[in-house]
């Protein structure tokens, strides 16, 4: 918060800014292997199909 002093009561309710970076990272890294995850779940079931059609 830029504009308030940071002796200002408010910044108590707020994270520290290293927090501003890990957060979402850490979001951003769940969500990418979610996905690849998924992705190899369905490769992977969509190959059992095909072998089981043959």
């Amino acid at each position: 918060m830029p504009f308030i002093n940071s002796q200002h009561v408010i910044h108590k309710y707020f994270l520290p800014r290293a927090y501003a970076v890990a957060i979402p990272l850490a979001a951003s890294l769940l969500l990418l292997l979610f996905v690849g995850v998924f992705i190899t779940y369905v490769m992977l079931k969509n190959q059992k199909v095909t072998k089981n059609a043959q």
